[in-house]
């Protein structure tokens, strides 16, 4: 008996129930999936492995970051294409489609047939995957026949964000006839689309792209709740469909040869006037080429030109047509063609006294000498008088003056603001000038003209 009471009290019972309430928090969902949600993937993979709850617990969370890809013709640096696995982990696919460079100059093209066909693989899987589906990816995609299909045939109801850029078909100087018109049937309803991003390659020739705009156009139809759509092309869609379109940059590519359409512009930007509240401009050419814009967004708040020297909207950029603005960004930084600050802002006559932040990005020549650069810079305080944060890059072009005095000017003209912040960055090109005393002097122009600024909280100065 005494033996009995003796081997009870040297058992461990505090070890036993830990390793019991261990065993159990190592099987329950609700721990694990606070635990897992914290795992890399490289640490998921392994950790799926262990058993089948934890394969299913960390399925959710593996499919949302693991990224499957698809390609056509397959690439044999890939590793190979998986045929059978949880539909869980297709949340995001990527499909590639490789062209054979070699053939872009001959007609017909000698590219595999299937280039233009979807990967086979991924066809084989979609039924399963397609109402899973977050995210995405089509790149250098070849036609469209197909791609239009699936969107007829399946669910994509949980695909939130989209991606397409589309090289057409290049053949050179013989260019083969249009391919025949084909209706479309409607798309079925995106419901959780949130994201659209397209590009469309200059070498796409006008039948293509009205093809993709038609194809772009029912999707848009079919999206809305879509949020944010990023398009680089030479066509315009209606967005009246999408009603919570927040966020558009628009690029118009150029260099197909098809010209800007003012008219269209104005009908693609009214048919989202009442929900957008960020725009970006950008317009991509062979040359350059004045457009002017007439805008009236109540609720913009954010506006960007990517090419200020190519859009005009000297007109609209006031108090009446765009009440709520208060972020304003211009660059007009491009390899061909750049503007310095005194052509940047001449277009401009109409004060807006609701923009407070202000982002700039354009050239500045020193050897020009201009004593009116720091007028220029002056003129921008006028016309944006309550700005408090200022975000400034120069690219220094050319040769240099001894002292940087046209320099100093602009920066001095914006001591007129009461900033409380301010960034500025400078890029000397070409490169070379980096000696000792080139940037003694820079940074001497610089501080000199940035002593009179006053009420800014924060600076910083790139070079």
């Amino acid at each position: 008996m005494q033996a009995e009471v003796d081997q009870l009290r040297n058992l461990n019972l505090v070890a036993n129930i830990d390793a019991e309430v261990g065993m159990k928090a190592l099987f329950n969902p609700l721990i694990l999936y606070n635990v897992f949600s914290s795992l890399d993937t490289p640490t998921l993979k392994s950790v799926r492995l262990v058993c089948t709850l934890w394969a299913d617990v960390g399925t959710t969370f593996l499919g949302k970051q693991a990224l499957l890809t698809y390609s056509i013709p397959p690439n044999p640096r890939n590793c190979k294409e998986l045929t059978s696995f949880n539909p869980e982990l297709a949340r995001n696919i990527a499909l590639q489609f490789y062209k054979d460079t070699k053939c872009c100059y001959n007609y017909p093209c000698t590219c595999p047939p299937n280039v233009t066909n979807l990967p086979p693989n991924f066809v084989l899987i979609l039924p399963e995957i397609s109402d899973k589906l977050e995210t995405l990816k089509f790149s250098n995609l070849q036609a469209f026949e197909l791609v239009q299909e699936i969107w007829c045939i399946f669910n994509f109801s949980n695909l939130t964000h989209l991606w397409i850029t589309v090289n057409g078909k290049e053949h050179g100087r013989k260019v083969p006839p249009p391919p025949p018109q084909v209706e479309t049937a409607e798309f079925r309803p995106l419901p959780n689309l949130k994201a659209f991003f397209l590009e469309i390659s200059p070498i796409c020739r006008e039948y293509w792209s009205k093809g993709v705009m038609t194809f772009c156009q029912n999707l848009v139809n079919s999206a809305p709740h879509l949020e944010e759509v990023d398009l680089t092309a030479n066509f315009y869609l209606d967005m009246k469909a999408c009603g919570k379109l927040k966020n558009l940059r628009f690029n118009y590519d150029a260099r197909s040869g098809l010209q800007f359409k003012t008219g269209e512009m104005t009908k693609m930007l009214e048919s989202c006037r009442d929900s957008l509240e960020s725009l970006t401009l950008d317009h991509t050419s062979w040359y350059e080429s004045l457009k002017e814009v007439n805008l009236h967004l109540p609720n913009l708040t954010h506006l960007g030109l990517n090419n200020a020297h190519s859009y005009i909207i000297k007109d609209s950029l006031n108090v009446t047509n765009l009440p709520k603005v208060t972020h304003f960004s211009m660059s007009s930084i491009f390899p061909l063609c750049s503007f310095d600050i005194f052509a940047m802002d001449e277009p401009y006559h109409l004060r807006h006294i609701g923009i407070t932040s202000l982002d700039l990005s354009c050239v500045h020549c020193p050897f020009k000498n201009r004593t009116d650069d720091g007028e220029a810079a002056g003129r921008l305080v006028n016309l944006f008088p309550a700005v408090k944060e200022l975000k400034l890059k120069l690219i220094i072009q050319g040769g240099f003056d001894q002292y940087f005095l046209g320099l100093m000017g602009i920066l001095q003209s914006f001591g007129d603001w009461e900033l409380t912040s301010g960034q500025v960055e400078f890029e000397i090109f070409p490169e070379g000038h980096n000696d000792y005393e080139f940037g003694s002097k820079l940074i001497i122009a610089v501080l000199g003209g940035m002593a009179g600024w006053r009420g800014y909280n924060f600076t910083q100065f790139d070079l």
